[in-house]
């Protein structure tokens, strides 16, 4: 049963990726580094005796004007879907090597990004080895200029003058705010 449902999974997953050629929406970006996600420990067990390993894929970020996208390496369904079959579901989700963990810093990549309101995001490159196919993976996405909740209190008279001189912007401080609270 859980075979089933994660091939389910994974088949919803991955068709919409091939629904349609996403190149007029292509972005550049510059590669910026390549880090590891840790997948977590696995362990299992047959007989008497256990195997246990740390499970990890490869994360590529790629800087643009707006901010940083994660873009993690795609997943091979098939490795995924056969490893789980035979560790009875226990077993990682296998990642593919690509061309992206090749690529130097200030190298240059075209992608799109269709993100959520959580800025989670669903990927597709152009493949360097096929030619007129994409890779469809997910990821996320950092604004370079998030939200903060620095200025919530601002004006409410509930901060400590000197807090509200470093967080709010000019004229925001209370007429009457409460000077002698103790530091």
């Amino acid at each position: 049963m859980k075979i089933l449902l994660l091939s389910a999974l994974l088949l919803v997953t991955t068709l919409p990726s091939f629904a349609k050629d996403h190149s007029s929406h292509y972005i550049v970006g510059t590669f910026s580094s390549t880090g590891e996600l840790s997948d977590g420990t696995y362990a299992n067990c047959y007989g008497g005796g256990c195997t246990s390993y740390n499970a990890s894929h490869n994360v590529s970020y790629i800087r643009t004007n707006s901010g940083m996208y994660a873009v993690e390496a795609p997943v091979s369904v098939g490795l995924t879907m056969l490893g789980a079959m035979v560790s009875n579901g226990n077993a990682p989700t296998v990642h593919k090597q690509w061309f992206m963990d090749q690529l130097h810093e200030g190298d240059k990549v075209l992608f799109a990004a269709k993100c959520n309101k959580h800025n989670n995001c669903q990927f597709w490159l152009p493949n360097p080895d096929k030619i007129g196919k994409e890779i469809s993976t997910v990821g996320y996405y950092r604004a370079d200029n998030a939200g903060t909740n620095t200025t919530t209190l601002c004006g409410k008279g509930k901060l400590r003058p000197e807090i509200e001189a470093q967080v709010c912007p000019t004229g925001s401080a209370p007429s009457t705010a409460n000077t002698d609270r103790e530091q």
